[in-house]
């Protein structure tokens, strides 16, 4: 009767908590979805301040949010303000601008009010002290990659930052198409290994001292990595997990996870909304729950059953938000994330430690230090450009949930003391992987409409009638099985640095654009190809260049793409 009375009341005490986080949480969505509803109306002429770091914009010119009276906007300078470029957050600017549009839904998530074109920027101001010292330590790593290629380069900044700026769409692409893009920005796993790195340090201090510092180094590593959603999640749960240890206690894991997510969801409701925070979420859930149940049903050297019992329990979690937000899994991301995993972490801590080091002493010290670095990084950047260049297939919705579904059995199977059991589940979900990744599809005549593209014949023609971007264009054709087009049609002006790209991709191939088109050949108007069996024609319809199906019976004019 006791222990039924006590279960009773710890069910009361979480139902009264859920409900008054849930209330809370409503009463800071409002406010915060009214403070984006309307933005400035009148011209903007002052001074503001930089919240990130300007990204780079297709076709030249950057973005970057700033903060202006108390809002959060987006603002897009062009490609005459390249010096914008060089500047980074909690920089001031003084800024000109004639008029804010409106915000999209999508950013009003960001706590974007609106967007505004600059028309002129004048004088700069220095960030505050704190992030002085955030924009120094960056800079400093920066330059101590300087021996490193232009690649690799990008890549350590991706893995130790989660700044991706100067990596290339395709470079981008090979990542994803590996299941790897998460490497490419900060994620929580930094954070773990900069408490590593920082751990000989803050041990050999007394409990009243390492505590602060310790939540001092979480919070400014936080700021150096931009208050990532997912790094935001791992600083806090570290920080929970830091008083538990000062208070002489031990946090459990999924009650930590669970404190923590309804803490950072009442203080910024609008996380949930972020891919970053839910997939952070729910890998560290599924490692916690899974890991180490699937390791133990995993044979092998022990290295190698916690490197695969982590790769699995998280890539299983997070399979089901990959599929509803991003569509089909490529099968590829479990063996790449189990020969990329052990190079990665070793090189968070030596990118932060021996990048720092070689940032101070400069050349030659640099190009010694960052030696094996060289080697790590190539070894990824392979992994992701082997998986690009010999696809392997994708999970959609009915293979990818039998995989989770398989994944989450064996763990369950494992922890109950079913290994044989278990190894039979895991058996299963490499049958079904291996069958997936030897039954690539590849697109078939007049596929239709998908994310803007239509591939005509099996992938020797693509028409792209909308071009978000170079990276949404490349990941895009790969899912449609496009890896040898001759030719590419653009219904609208084609952007520069579009067809560069294109070239490292795909080599040889031809590109056809309306006028205005940078490095595309503007056809003339009438001009019919054929592929597949079937002629196409197109024509100049008001600066775009439309395609479409031919007549019966006429012939084409130009050879043959298929």
């Amino acid at each position: 009767m006791v222990a039924a009375g006590l279960r009773m009341a710890g069910l009361r005490w979480w139902v009264s908590a859920a409900l008054v986080v849930g209330v809370l949480t409503s009463m800071t969505a409002d406010a915060a979805w009214r403070a984006t509803r309307d933005p400035p109306a009148e011209p903007i002429d002052g001074v503001v301040r930089l919240v990130g770091d300007p990204s780079p914009m297709e076709g030249g010119g950057w973005r970057v949010e700033i903060r202006h009276g108390g809002r959060r906007l987006d603002a897009e300078f062009g490609g005459a303000h390249m010096e914008v470029g060089d500047l980074l957050a909690g920089t001031t600017i003084h800024v000109t601008a004639s008029s804010v549009r409106p915000a999209r839904r999508w950013q009003r998530f960001r706590h974007v009010a609106g967007t505004m074109e600059v028309d002129q920027v004048g004088s700069t101001g220095p960030a505050g002290p704190v992030y002085r010292a955030a924009n120094a330590l960056r800079r400093l790593l920066w330059k101590g990659s300087a021996p490193l290629g232009e690649r690799e380069a990008s890549l350590l900044a991706g893995l130790v930052l989660g700044d991706d700026r100067a990596q290339s769409a395709s470079t981008a692409d090979d990542f994803r198409a590996a299941g790897l893009g998460h490497l490419l920005a900060v994620s929580g796993q930094n954070v773990a290994f900069v408490l590593a790195a920082a751990a000989p340090a803050l041990g050999r201090l007394r409990y009243r001292w390492r505590f602060p510092l310790t939540l001092l180094l979480l919070g400014f590593f936080a700021i150096v990595t931009r208050f990532e959603p997912s790094v935001l999640r791992a600083t806090v749960m570290a920080g929970g997990s830091a008083l538990a240890a000062a208070r002489g206690r031990q946090a459990g894991g999924a009650r930590l996870l669970a404190v923590t997510v309804a803490g950072l969801v009442v203080l910024d409701p609008f996380l949930v909304h972020r891919a970053a925070f839910r997939l952070s979420v729910a890998a560290s859930a599924g490692i916690l729950v899974a890991a180490g149940a699937l390791a133990g049903a995993i044979p092998g050297p022990r290295l190698f059953r916690e490197t695969a019992g982590v790769t699995l329990a998280a890539q299983a979690a997070v399979t089901p938000l990959l599929l509803a937000g991003f569509g089909p899994v490529p099968v590829a991301a479990l063996p790449a994330n189990l020969l990329a995993a052990p190079v990665a972490g070793p090189l968070m801590v030596w990118g932060v430690t021996g990048g720092l080091v070689a940032g101070i002493l400069g050349s030659p010290v640099d190009a010694v230090i960052h030696a094996p670095t060289g080697v790590g990084l190539r070894w990824i950047a392979n992994v992701g450009e082997w998986s690009a260049t010999h696809p392997t297939g994708y999970m959609g919705t009915v293979v990818g949930s039998l995989v989770a579904g398989s994944v989450a059995l064996a763990a369950w199977l494992s922890a109950r003391g079913r290994s044989r059991h278990a190894m039979g589940a895991l058996l299963g979900t490499l049958i079904v992987l291996l069958t997936v990744a030897t039954s690539t599809i590849v697109g078939s005549a007049d596929a239709g409409a998908d994310g803007g593209i239509r591939v005509l014949g099996k992938g020797e023609v693509v028409v792209v009638d909308r071009l978000g971007s170079t990276r949404r264009l490349l990941g895009d054709l790969r899912r449609r099985g496009v890896d040898q087009p001759l030719l590419i049609v653009f219904r609208e002006p084609v952007p520069a640095g579009v067809g560069s790209t294109l070239d490292l991709r795909f080599d040889p191939h031809q590109r056809w654009g309306p006028p205005a088109s940078v490095g595309a050949v503007v056809p003339a108007s009438g001009t019919r190809f054929m592929v597949g069996g079937t002629t196409w024609v197109v024509h100049l319809d008001h600066g775009l260049l439309m395609v479409r199906r031919a007549p019966a019976g006429v012939e084409p004019r130009v050879p043959s793409a298929g």
